[in-house]
């Protein structure tokens, strides 16, 4: 009789045997926080947070299995051996079923200085895609790369990315990733994020834009800020002064040039006396030529300032040069790309108009733009 239970009860033997090892196999694969992939993740961010508290900037940190990966640049030595020492202690002691972290690897994280700006780009065409720039981590690299084929499905989906440290903080990824994101709601545009100042430029149809624009609508975690220049396909910018100035995603340096040309008949960049200062007056108008420079910066970009002739030639140049790195610099704030902008001031030495007037000498008072391919 015991035989014959014992029997019966064999089947229910190998189902519970099997749903045991179902629950070790999910349970080895990450399905719960104890498990290897969950270990891997709250040990991450167990040495991000050290290393924070360190004062360490700059490196990235992946996990493989307790041994921390850390990638970056380190400004000196001891912030190196720092950087691993904290990432070493950031859960306690490692070792075989002790949970912290049982090595710090330090073979990719150098001694230097970061990439400055730290510049990272995605370009939507008709048919491809390009991702360039920069990437913290080899694994953040992927995962971009991985991001950006599932958002342009059927798209050539091209990575000229690299390594490099730099990045502002552990959210630039995430911020990356977002982008990608918007920008395949468009037709056609890029993303780039310099520093931590994202920008998204671009047109598509009015759901599309509006559904971008609502997106970063609220401010992004600090340090980043976004600034969206989505139009609906077929139309201009929205700025009066333009005219019928095209400034498509195709514009030509000629189209560029002369919207610039057209604002700055129309308006004039107004400064303190004597000073580079910008006035409050001209900041509208400062974030139109921003939204010109943006659609226009894979062209050269000269910003030259020019005085008057009262007062000395030598203090007249100064203060031309200093107004032109204002609005230079205020471009920049805005995303336009720096290795595209370059100033310079003539002074008095290229007068508009005759300086033997008020209105002669206020003319020849400004701020001109130049283009070039």
């Amino acid at each position: 009789m015991a035989a014959v239970q014992s029997q019966r009860l064999w089947p229910y033997f190998w189902t519970a045997l099997g749903a045991i090892l179902v629950v070790v196999l999910v349970a080895m694969l990450g399905g719960h926080p104890a498990a290897p992939v969950g270990v891997e993740r709250g040990l991450k961010a167990q040495v991000e947070a050290a290393l924070e508290r360190a004062g360490v900037r700059n490196v990235s940190v992946e996990m493989d299995g307790q041994t921390a990966l850390l990638f970056g640049v380190a400004e000196t030595e001891e912030a190196r051996i720092d950087a691993v020492e904290a990432a070493r202690a950031a859960a306690g002691p490692g070792g075989p079923g002790a949970g912290g972290v049982t090595r710090g690897e330090a073979s990719n994280l150098s001694v230097g200085r970061p990439l400055s700006p730290y510049a990272w780009r995605v370009t939507r065409g008709e048919s491809a895609v390009v991702l360039s720039g920069a990437a913290p981590t080899p694994r953040v690299q992927r995962t971009l790369l991985e991001r950006a084929r599932a958002a342009f499905r059927g798209l050539d989906v091209t990575d000229e990315t690299r390594i490099a440290p730099g990045a502002p903080n552990a959210q630039w990824s995430a911020i990356a990733q977002d982008a990608i994101d918007q920008l395949a709601k468009l037709r056609r545009g890029e993303a780039r994020l310099n520093d931590a100042r994202l920008v998204i430029l671009g047109d598509g149809e009015v759901g599309a834009v509006e559904q971008v624009q609502a997106f970063y609508s609220q401010p992004l975690p600090a340090p980043y800020r976004a600034r969206v220049e989505t139009t609906v396909t077929g139309e201009g910018l929205g700025i009066a002064d333009l005219g019928d100035v095209d400034l498509s995603a195709n514009a030509g340096a000629e189209a560029c040039q002369a919207a610039f040309r057209r604002m700055m008949e129309r308006n004039v960049i107004n400064f303190a006396t004597g000073s580079a200062e910008i006035d409050a007056s001209s900041l509208r108008l400062l974030d139109q030529l921003a939204s010109i420079a943006l659609r226009c910066d894979s062209f050269s970009i000269e910003i030259a300032g020019h005085t008057d002739n009262v007062g000395p030639r030598e203090a007249n140049v100064d203060l031309s040069n200093r107004r032109a790195r204002a609005v230079g610099a205020y471009l920049l704030e805005q995303g336009v790309s720096a290795g595209r902008l370059s100033t310079i001031g003539y002074g008095p030495d290229r007068p508009r108009q005759n300086n033997a007037t008020a209105v002669g000498r206020s003319a020849n008072r400004r701020i001109e733009f130049t283009v070039q391919d």
